[in-house]
């Protein structure tokens, strides 16, 4: 495993973090600055079974995991588990390549065996400027190294389109599924590891909140409270999702 950086267990994170709690906030006024959070919440303890039948095939041993295969498998998780020193570099090369008009307000990262949490908090001039926010560059798309990690961007896609009388606010829902099933294609998996590996993400949510100032003319939201939006996705919404409504899954217009 890769060390924990801004957006947690990067790299091949997205195939051996367990469960994850990704939620995106967009906070704006009526000059389209304000505020943006990211958080991400990984639980990698559904993974250690997982893990445990991998490393038991890769030993070209049959059967489920013995109780010893789980303490090593966790063991090793356990070590990748990066300090909290990691996470301050991390920051700070983040901090360095934010693009103009953006600036980090606060960060957090806390970790408990193997569930860990980061936040980040942007301050903005210009929304638009939000897709270039990059947390991990070496996780950028490469026909070479395979799909991107889906959250190295987190705001990669989000368009502002101004149609004068209104504004026209589109993104892709972050897809870490789709992503992580892509990157474990090449690795043959018997009928119980392909359980173990669908429930690693049983306890998947993504959410996207837009709070604004604007009278909302149209929206595909999943509930609203008040003037804030709210995109929720968990694993069985996903699944019934085509890529294009994936593609175009955030979508509202708002009347200046």
């Amino acid at each position: 495993m890769r060390r924990l950086a801004i957006v947690l267990l990067v790299g091949i994170a997205l195939v051996t973090t367990g469960c994850l709690d990704i939620e995106e906030t967009v906070t704006l006024n009526r000059n389209l600055s304000g505020q943006a959070g990211f958080s991400m919440k990984v639980d990698a303890e559904p993974m250690v079974p997982f893990m445990a039948a991998m490393q038991r095939q890769m030993q070209g041993k049959s059967g489920p995991p013995t109780a010893q295969d789980l303490a090593a498998a966790r063991a090793e998780m356990l070590q990748g588990a990066s300090p909290k020193e990691d996470f301050e570099k991390d920051k700070r090369e983040m901090e360095q390549s934010l693009p103009p008009g953006v600036k980090l307000i606060n960060s957090s990262f806390t970790q408990d065996g193997l569930k860990s949490a980061a936040s980040a908090l942007f301050g903005f001039e210009n929304l638009a400027a939000l897709h270039e926010i990059v947390f991990d560059k070496s996780q950028g798309a490469d026909a070479d190294q395979g799909p991107s990690n889906p959250v190295s961007q987190p705001f990669d896609g989000l368009e502002v389109k101004d149609e004068g009388q209104t504004i026209l606010i589109t993104s892709p829902i972050v897809d870490p599924m789709t992503s992580a099933k892509s990157q474990m294609q090449q690795m043959p998996m018997d009928a119980a590891m392909q359980q173990q590996f669908a429930a690693i993400f049983k306890g998947l949510r993504v959410a996207v909140k837009i709070t604004a100032p604007f009278t909302i003319v149209e929206q595909n939201a999943t509930r609203r409270e008040g003037n804030t939006l709210i995109w929720e996705f968990d694993t069985s919404k996903l699944q019934t999702m085509t890529p294009d409504q994936i593609a175009h899954g955030i979508r509202v217009r708002y009347h200046k």
